[in-house]
C-alpha cells in the first residue's frame, strides 16, 4: 500500500515538472496548451527545447544540432554559433552581417560597409568637409514644425516602428477587457518593461495605428527582443515566416486597426526588453540609420526645425523636469508626454544641417537646461545655430504650461491678477533659460521670446514688463496663420459655400495678416529684436461644428488652398523678410506642420501621411514653388554619383558637361571610358542620383528629383541587354536599398570615385 502511494506521488511529482518545463520550455520555445508540449524556436531542439543549434536567431537547426545560417552569417565551430559574415580588407573588422568597417572614423556621417556616410553638406572620404552648396536648404529661410510622435500619427519618423508604439495596457486571459488596469501592480525596469508577469497576465502595447497602417511599408517586418519570455501579436491578421529567439520575421497583412504587440511570459531572471519593430528591409541599417529615409526626405529643404511637437513640449511631464527623468533612446517607447529623446532630435538636425529649435520644458529645473545645452555643444555639428524657447504659448489656456506659470508666478507673489502673475513668471523664467543656455554656446544659440499675435496691447504689457531684459533675447517669435474668416465657425455655413467663395474669406483676411506683421515688426525693432514665426499655415478646425470638417478638408485639399498658401507667405516676405533691419535670423517662416492626419481638429500637416505624392498636396506645391522663386537654391541633390564595384569598375550618375543632360553609365576602366544607359525621361529633372547597386543581380537603384524636391523612384538592370527603367513605390524601393548587402554611392568628393576630369561632371 506504501508502496503505490509513493509510485502515485512520484508519477504526479514527475508529471509536475514535465508540465513546468512545457510551460517555460526553458525559454527556447513556447508551450502548446492542448498537448502541453513544447514547440520550439528555430534554431533550438529537444522535447524541452534544451538544445542550443547556435543559430542567434539567424538560421534554422542542422541534424548534428549545428546551424545552418542566413546569408550574412557563417558557422563558427570553435564558438559553436553563427557570427558575422564578411570579407573585408586586412585589419578590417565586420561590423554587422555582411557589414564591413571603414578604415578610418567619419567625422561628421556614420561608417557603413567601409566608406562614410556623410550628413548633409558635408564631403570627402572622411566627411569632415563643409561645402554649404551641396545643401538643399541653404539660404532658404523656412523651417518645419515636425508632427508628434503617437502611436496614431501619420509621419512614420523612424524605421523601428516600435518607437512609435502606446503605453502598455494590461490584459488578461479569459478576460474580454481591453485593459484590465493593473499597470500599478507591475513591477516596471526603468527602461518601460515589466520586470515580471503574474501567471495569466500579459502587458500589451498598439502601434502602426490608423492611417499609418494603411499607407505604411508592407512586408516582412523583422521583431527584435532581448531577454527570455513569448511575444505574440494580434488586431492585425499577419504570417510569421520566421520564429527564432530574439527575432521573428513577421508579415502584416494591411489594415488601419493597428499592430498589437504582446508581452505573454517574461523570464523575471532575465526579462524580456529592447522591443524593436523594424520596417521590411532595415533590419541591418536600423540601428545606425533610425530615420526613415522618406521622413527624412520630405525635411532637406527647410533650414530649421522646430521640435516642440516631437519633444511633447505642451504639457510635458514629469514636474518637475529633471535631467534624470527624461526619455531616454532605450525607453520602450518615445511616446507620451516625457517627449521623444533629445538624442534624436540632435541626430536629426545633424543628417539634414537644420538649425534645431528646442522648446524647453515648462518646469525643468536648472540643471536639466544646463545639461540639455551642453549635450547639444557636444553632440551638434558646429555649423548649425541653436533657437531656443521657453515651452510654448504659454498665454494660451488650454495647454498645462499657462496654468503653471500662473501657479508660479502667483506663488512668488509676482502680481495678484492669475494672467498677469503667469505673464510675468513667463519673462522671468524665458530669461533664465536664455541665460542658461548662452552660458553654455555662446553666439551659436538664439534665445527666442514668444507671444500672442492677435491682442496687441496684451502684447504691449508683456513686453513693458519683459523690460531691458529683452537684451537677454534675439528674437522675438509669433504666429502666422489664417482660418479665411472663421470660416468653419458660426459666422458662415461653409456646407453651402463653393471653394471660390471660401478662397475669397481667406483672401481678404490678409489684409489684416499684413497689419499684425507691420506691428509685430516695429515692436520687435523697437526691443532690439528680431521678428521671426514659430507657427504658421491654414487654420481651418472645426472641433465644435463636425458638420463643416468635410468641408474644411475639402478646401485643404483643393488647388486653391495653393494660393492662399503663397499669399500668406508673399505677405510675411515683403513686410518681414525683406525689412532691411531684420537680417538673419529674423524673416524665418515656420510651417505648422509637417504631416498631419486632416480631421475636425485641424487639417494642419503639409502632407496628410509619409509616402503621399507631393502633387497631391497643394501645400506643398505652394511652399516648395514659393521657395524656388524667393530664395533661389535649386541644388536637389549630388551631380555625380558613383558605386565602385571593385578597383576599376564603376557604375555612376552625373551631368554630362558637354550637353548638360543627366546620365547613368558603367566604366570598367576606373572612368576613362563609360558606356550610357537610356536616358530618364521627365519633366523638370534637376539630379538623377546613384543611391546603390546590388552587386549580385546587378541591379541599380536610382533616385530622380526634380525642381520641387519631389522624388521618383527607379530600378535599372545594369546585366540585361535592354536597360529598361523600372519605377518603384517609394517603399518598396528603400525596402530593397536597405539592406547591407546593397553597395552604397561613395562619398560626394572623396577619392574612391573616378577623377573629375573623366566623369564629365
Amino acid at each position: 500500500m506504501l508502496l503505490i502511494l509513493g509510485f502515485i506521488s512520484l508519477s504526479l511529482c514527475e508529471a509536475f515538472i514535465m508540465d513546468e518545463n512545457c510551460v517555460h520550455c526553458n525559454w527556447n520555445g513556447v508551450c502548446k496548451t492542448e498537448s502541453r508540449q513544447c514547440e520550439c524556436y528555430q534554431g533550438f531542439k529537444g522535447t524541452d527545447c534544451s538544445v542550443d543549434c547556435g543559430c542567434q536567431g539567424h538560421g534554422v537547426c542542422n541534424q548534428d544540432n549545428t546551424c545552418q545560417c542566413d546569408n550574412g552569417w557563417k558557422w563558427s565551430s570553435s564558438q559553436h554559433k553563427c557570427i558575422w559574415d564578411c570579407t573585408c580588407p586586412t585589419g578590417v573588422q565586420c561590423m554587422g552581417p555582411g557589414v564591413c568597417a571603414c578604415t578610418q572614423a567619419c567625422r561628421y556621417g556614420t561608417c557603413w560597409n567601409g566608406q562614410c556616410e556623410c550628413w548633409e553638406g558635408y564631403t570627402g572620404d572622411r566627411c569632415d568637409r563643409l561645402d554649404k552648396n551641396t545643401m538643399m536648404n541653404r539660404n532658404i529661410s523656412v523651417g518645419m514644425n515636425i508632427e508628434g510622435l503617437s502611436y496614431w500619427s501619420p509621419e512614420l519618423k523612424f524605421v523601428d516602428v516600435a518607437k512609435l508604439s502606446s503605453a502598455w495596457i494590461t490584459q488578461r486571459d479569459h478576460d474580454g477587457r481591453w485593459d484590465t488596469h493593473e499597470q500599478n501592480n507591475i513591477t516596471w525596469r526603468n527602461d518601460g518593461y515589466p520586470a515580471r508577469l503574474e501567471k495569466s497576465l500579459s502587458v500589451v502595447k498598439l502601434v502602426f495605428r490608423s492611417t499609418a497602417g494603411v499607407h505604411g511599408p508592407q512586408g516582412n517586418f523583422s521583431l527584435l527582443y532581448d531577454g527570455d519570455g513569448e511575444i505574440t501579436f494580434a488586431l492585425v491578421s499577419h504570417t510569421v515566416h520566421y520564429n527564432g529567439k530574439g527575432r521573428k520575421t513577421v508579415e502584416f497583412h494591411e489594415g488601419n486597426q493597428g499592430i498589437l504587440i504582446k508581452i505573454m511570459r517574461t523570464n523575471e531572471n532575465n526579462p524580456i526588453h529592447n522591443i524593436r519593430l523594424i520596417m521590411p528591409g532595415f533590419e541591418d541599417r536600423h540601428e545606425l540609420f533610425p530615420f526613415y529615409p522618406p521622413f527624412v526626405e520630405n525635411l532637406k529643404r527647410y533650414s530649421e526645425l522646430r521640435f516642440m511637437d516631437f519633444l511633447i513640449t505642451n504639457g510635458h511631464t514629469p514636474e518637475p523636469t529633471t535631467w534624470s527623468t527624461r526619455r531616454l533612446t532605450t525607453f520602450h517607447t518615445q511616446t507620451g508626454s516625457e517627449g521623444g529623446a533629445i538624442e534624436y532630435a540632435i541626430l536629426l538636425a545633424n543628417i539634414l544641417g537644420a538649425d534645431p529649435w528646442f522648446c524647453q520644458p515648462h518646469a525643468a529645473d536648472d540643471d536639466f537646461l544646463s545639461r540639455f545645452a551642453r549635450l547639444a555643444l557636444s553632440d551638434l555639428r558646429p555649423d548649425v545655430k541653436v533657437y531656443v524657447e521657453y515651452s510654448n504659448e504659454v498665454w494660451n489656456s488650454i495647454f498645462r504650461q499657462t496654468t503653471y506659470t500662473k501657479e508660479q508666478g502667483k506663488k512668488l507673489g509676482l502680481d495678484p491678477q492669475d494672467w498677469k502673475a503667469g505673464a510675468k513668471y513667463y519673462n522671468k523664467r524665458a530669461t533664465e533659460v536664455a541665460d542658461i543656455w548662452t552660458s553654455v554656446l555662446g553666439n551659436r544659440v538664439i534665445p527666442v521670446w514668444a507671444w500672442q499675435t492677435a491682442y496687441y496691447d496684451y502684447t504691449r504689457q508683456i513686453f513693458e514688463d519683459l523690460g531691458t531684459r529683452a537684451a537677454h533675447f534675439k528674437a522675438y517669435a509669433i504666429t502666422g496663420y489664417f482660418g479665411c474668416d472663421k470660416v468653419t465657425g458660426t459666422k458662415h455655413n461653409i456646407s453651402s459655400m463653393s471653394p471660390e467663395e471660401i478662397h475669397a474669406l481667406c483672401h481678404q483676411e490678409f489684409a489684416s495678416s499684413i497689419r499684425n506683421f507691420h506691428f509685430h515688426m516695429n515692436l520687435s525693432r523697437s526691443h532690439g529684436l528680431k521678428l521671426l514665426m514659430y507657427e504658421g499655415g491654414p487654420g481651418l478646425e472645426s472641433s465644435t461644428h463636425d458638420a463643416s470638417t468635410q468641408y474644411a478638408i475639402a478646401y485643404n485639399r483643393h488647388d486653391l488652398m495653393a494660393d492662399s498658401v503663397n499669399e500668406l507667405m508673399q505677405a510675411w516676405y515683403d513686410v518681414v523678410y525683406n525689412d532691411p533691419q531684420n537680417t538673419a535670423p529674423g524673416g524665418l517662416f515656420n510651417y505648422f506642420a509637417s504631416v498631419g492626419q486632416y480631421s475636425k481638429y485641424g487639417s494642419w500637416g503639409m502632407l496628410e501621411y509619409t509616402g503621399q505624392d507631393p502633387y497631391t498636396s497643394p501645400k506643398y506645391l505652394a511652399t516648395h514653388r514659393f521657395i524656388n522663386s524667393h530664395y533661389h537654391n535649386q541644388y536637389m541633390g549630388p551631380i555625380c554619383s558613383f558605386v565602385r564595384l571593385n578597383a576599376s569598375e564603376l557604375y555612376g550618375c552625373f551631368r554630362d558637361r558637354s550637353s548638360g543632360s543627366q546620365r547613368c553609365g558603367h566604366t570598367a576602366d576606373n572612368g576613362m571610358h563609360w558606356t550610357f544607359y537610356p536616358t530618364v525621361h521627365g519633366v523638370n529633372i534637376t539630379a538623377v542620383i546613384l543611391d546603390g547597386l546590388n552587386p549580385i543581380t546587378r541591379v541599380l537603384y536610382i533616385r530622380v528629383v526634380d525642381t520641387l524636391a519631389v522624388n521618383k523612384y527607379f530600378t535599372l538592370n545594369a546585366a540585361s541587354a535592354n536597360n529598361q527603367w523600372t519605377a518603384l513605390k517609394f517603399d518598396e524601393y528603400h525596402r530593397r536599398l536597405a539592406p547591407g548587402s546593397v553597395l552604397r554611392h561613395v562619398p560626394v568628393g572623396g577619392s574612391t570615385g573616378p577623377r573629375p576630369d573623366n566623369t564629365r561632371c
